[in-house]
């Protein structure tokens, strides 16, 4: 019989429920087949060759990576067709980038550029693959204006590069409406650069995991030989908070639903006070930068015979964090907590909680393991 989460593994730990995991990856791929978008799922969400190879099993054009370092795993691992979302001008970046034509004949490598230097640092290899970031005002990186985005693509193309479109990211933006009118002035930038892109088709890449609605409301009416590559990483897992909030399914349910996949379990240890209670759950195992953890559940005496309790919302609250202990406020109506029994968090953003686990088990409804996937952080 498979291992029981409670009572054959070591707690505490994290988990991916493989029901959501398939349904949420059946949903976004749906999605962007439905509005003609390409797909590239950021990979560093969860820098997992294993969730990746699912994604790109369903139809995703390839994957997107933060670093040349996240690049080379996912090329170690059969990915071929990479996306990277940050300017590169590390000489041996370059340098491997520069290389991957000739390791694979199918082989497509990405890169932006927001800079002159950039642009430089890139020229040096040779006829590099890249596209021109266009960023907003207070923004995070991209030149400031769709206007200076075209000119530097002429620049790059002036220098040999292969300019093969333009990008961006709107998730920094306060919401969907200052997100659509941001993608439209990109969406116009890429049809002025049409001139110089070294390829049949000018690519727009766009999408972080909140406002991505907005990006296919702005490009709806985009040129035949346009090709929108969205690349929302968090939308396989989802979570209980930060991307719960604001998911783009919130605001048109009739487009599809994301279920949150992830849970870690810790036991709790100590209550020694009435209201608190501790659990050896702390920063080093749950993600904390966009919000608290939530508790979902709780097993009272933490085997698998155990039948979750479910908290009042308000009863059971997260106030605090240590290396390895979380601190739990118990108000009235909580439920009795003793030590040993479970507690069951959901999260609030994927991308930090991933980097604190080397191997995620994955579960079936019933809370047995079904298979052990990898992360692979450098």
């Amino acid at each position: 019989m498979p291992a029981h989460v409670l009572d054959d593994v070591l707690l505490p730990v994290m988990t991916l429920r493989e029901s959501a995991l398939a349904a949420n990856a059946a949903v976004m791929q749906a999605y962007v087949d439905r509005h003609g978008l390409l797909f590239a799922p950021h990979m560093k969400t969860h820098m997992a060759p294993a969730l990746a190879r699912r994604q790109l099993d369903l139809g995703a054009w390839g994957m997107t990576v933060a670093s040349v370092q996240q690049a080379v795993v996912a090329w170690d691992h059969g990915i071929r067709r990479l996306f990277i979302a940050n300017e590169v001008l590390d000489p041996a970046g370059l340098a491997w980038i520069a290389g991957r034509p000739g390791a694979a004949p199918d082989a497509d490598v990405l890169f932006q550029v927001d800079s002159d230097a950039g642009v430089a640092a890139a020229a040096e290899h040779g006829a590099l693959d890249v596209l021109v970031e266009i960023g907003f005002p207070g923004g995070r990186t991209g030149v400031r204006s769709p206007a200076d985005g075209i000119a530097l693509a002429h620049h790059a193309a002036a220098a040999g590069l292969r300019v093969r479109g333009v990008t961006g990211y709107e998730g920094g933006l306060p919401g969907p409406d200052e997100a659509r009118s941001y993608v439209r002035g990109v969406l116009d930038a890429a049809s002025a650069v049409r001139e110089v892109v070294a390829a049949p088709r000018t690519l727009l890449s766009m999408g972080g995991s909140a406002w991505f609605d907005a990006v296919v409301d702005a490009v709806e009416d985009r040129p035949d030989d346009v090709d929108v590559l969205l690349r929302s990483g968090a939308s396989l897992t989802h979570d209980d908070g930060f991307y719960a909030e604001r998911t783009p399914f919130g605001r048109r349910p009739e487009e599809g639903h994301l279920r949150p996949a992830i849970r870690v379990w810790g036991r709790v240890t100590s209550c020694p006070e009435p209201g608190l209670a501790l659990v050896a759950v702390g920063k080093r195992d749950i993600s904390f930068d966009e919000g608290l953890p939530v508790v979902r559940e709780v097993r009272p005496g933490g085997t698998a015979s155990a039948r979750p309790v479910p908290p009042v919302p308000g009863t059971v609250t997260v106030t605090r964090l240590d290396d390895q202990h979380c601190y739990l406020r118990l108000a009235d109506g909580a439920p009795a907590l003793t030590p040993g029994d479970v507690v069951v968090f959901g999260i609030s953003h994927p991308c930090t909680v991933f980097d604190k686990w080397r191997r995620v088990l994955v579960l079936d409804d019933d809370d047995r393991v079904l298979d052990t996937i990898e992360t692979v952080f450098r």
